[in-house]
Parts: C-alpha cells; sequence; structure tokens
C-alpha cells in the first residue's frame, strides 16, 4: 500500500487500537485504517511483530505506537487502553484482532478425544477473555465520549464449524454471540460492535490443513498445499481468496461514519463460501 494520500479520509482524527498487529491480518487491518487517516496504537504480544507494523504504517505517513500486550492479561488490557488515551487523548475504535488456533504445542487435525484441556483453554483465553477484556477497558473511554466502533475479528469457522478445528470454531462462534450482546448493550452510547469472518486467506497453516484434506478428499491427492487451497477457493461463488487487506477494508468501513446504522452483525467476507 502507498504513502497516505490527502483527500477525504474517513477515520481523520480517530484513533485506533489493533491487537495482533504483528500478523497478517492484524498488518492489513492497520494498513487500511492508516489510510483512512485514523491514528494507531498497534498491540501485540511479540513486540517485534508489533514494531515492525507501527514502522509499516508509519512510512504511509500515519501517526503510530508500537505496544507490547498479552490480551489474556486483564491488568495489561487496562494499561494498554490507558496509555492509548495518554498517547493519543482517547480512544475511538477497538479492533480484536488476536487469535490463536491452540496452545502452543496444538497439532491441526486432532480428532476431539484426543485435543486436550489446555489447548482448549489456550484457545478461549486468547480468543474469546482476551476479546472481553479489551472490550471492557476501552468501553468506558467510549462511552464518556458517546460515540465508540468496535470490530471483533471472528471467522468463518466461527458461522460453519471446521473438522479440524472443533476448538478454535467454537471460539470465534462465542466471539460472534458476545459482539451481538455488546452491541445491544451499547448502542445507547453512540457505540457500534461488529464482528468480521475472514475466509480464505493463504497462510502456514494450510501446509497442514491440505494434509488432512488429501486424505479426505482423494480428488486432492497428489496437489501441493497451494492447490489444495486453490480448490477450496474455486468452490466459492467468486473462486477469489482473501487477502490480508479485504479484511481490512472491512474493519475500516465498519469503523467509520458510513457505518453508523451498523451493529450486532457478523460480517461474512469469504466470496460466499458460507450464506444466510
Amino acid at each position: 500500500m502507498t504513502k497516505v494520500e490527502n483527500r477525504a479520509r474517513r477515520l481523520e482524527g480517530r484513533v485506533a487500537l489493533v491487537t495482533g498487529a504483528g500478523g497478517e491480518i492484524g498488518r492489513g487491518i492497520a494498513r487500511c485504517l492508516a489510510e483512512e487517516g485514523a491514528s494507531l496504537a498497534l498491540a501485540d504480544i511479540s513486540p517485534e511483530g508489533a514494531a515492525s507494523c507501527c514502522e509499516e504504517v508509519a512510512a504511509m505517513g500515519a501517526k503510530a505506537v508500537a505496544i507490547p500486550l498479552d490480551v489474556t492479561q486483564a491488568a495489561e488490557c487496562e494499561a494498554t487502553v490507558d496509555k492509548v488515551c495518554s498517547e493519543f487523548g482517547g480512544l475511538d475504535i477497538l479492533v480484536n484482532n488476536a487469535g490463536v488456533i491452540g496452545g502452543p504445542n496444538f497439532k491441526l487435525g486432532l480428532p476431539l478425544s484426543d485435543i486436550s484441556e489446555a489447548d482448549w483453554d489456550a484457545t478461549y483465553s486468547v480468543n474469546v477473555k482476551g476479546v472481553f477484556l479489551l472490550c471492557r477497558a476501552a468501553l468506558p473511554v467510549m462511552q464518556e465520549a458517546k460515540w465508540g466502533r468496535i470490530v471483533n475479528i471472528s471467522s468463518r469457522a466461527g458461522r460453519h464449524g471446521t473438522e479440524a478445528l472443533p476448538n478454535y470454531s467454537a471460539s470465534k462462534a462465542a466471539v460472534i454471540i458476545f459482539t451481538q450482546a455488546l452491541a445491544r448493550e451499547v448502542g445507547r452510547y453512540g457505540i457500534t460492535a461488529n464482528a468480521i469472518c475472514p475466509g480464505l486467506i493463504w497462510s502456514a497453516m494450510w501446509e497442514n490443513l491440505a494434509g488432512l484434506y488429501r486424505q479426505k478428499f482423494p480428488h486432492l491427492e497428489g496437489l501441493s498445499s497451494r492447490q489444495v487451497f486453490d480448490d477450496f477457493v474455486n468452490s466459492t461463488p467468486l473462486r477469489r481468496e482473501q487477502t490480508p487487506d479485504d479484511i481490512g477494508r472491512a474493519a475500516a468501513f465498519l469503523s467509520s461514519g458510513d457505518a453508523c446504522t451498523i451493529t450486532g452483525q457478523a460480517l461474512l467476507v469469504d466470496s460466499g463460501a458460507v450464506m444466510g
């Protein structure tokens, strides 16, 4: 993405906190919010990841600060919101993007009977508890301002459970229902809360998923991991894979005044793979 242009930008003067900013989707969100004029607090459990993303959007001309953050720790979430408000004078937009598919030793493709309690808890701790903790920390600031945008990153797996990822699927479904409950509570303060459900984004995870799908579907035998991924993409109505910037553009829209009457929704960005 090129340097921010001098044009009417939908998020000019707004301050956004993005978690999981060191990952590919987090970077895409950060780029698109920066392009629309937002100042950015970029948080990640990896200080290097947060710093790298910060450098990228700063090169676009955006004002940004990197913040190391473990979203499972309440004190860190509260301190992060305090730092954002101290640095920028407030917090308008919260994008809860940090997420995991399991614990550090989690292996894709395990039957449910072999998934450990530790992996289940690790998934929920980041994907669900982390969303709750940051929303709880940010809401007083937004309520006082009588304006706010909360965007929680779920997954199409939260709408259409993925066989190899029951823990992840369940956690992302929880994010959607949490978002709906939150939207009902905070609407009176001029705050919207929505979720985004990304679809097929190429990542290293597909190296493992492809092996599982080759075993399950005979027509995939002999195909490379990328070819297996492309087969899934081609099964969608639009036959187009998603990119991190696709998710970023959706987040920018939901964070803007253009989406002022949209709340409690789970927006699928998946080329039509899941409908209804």
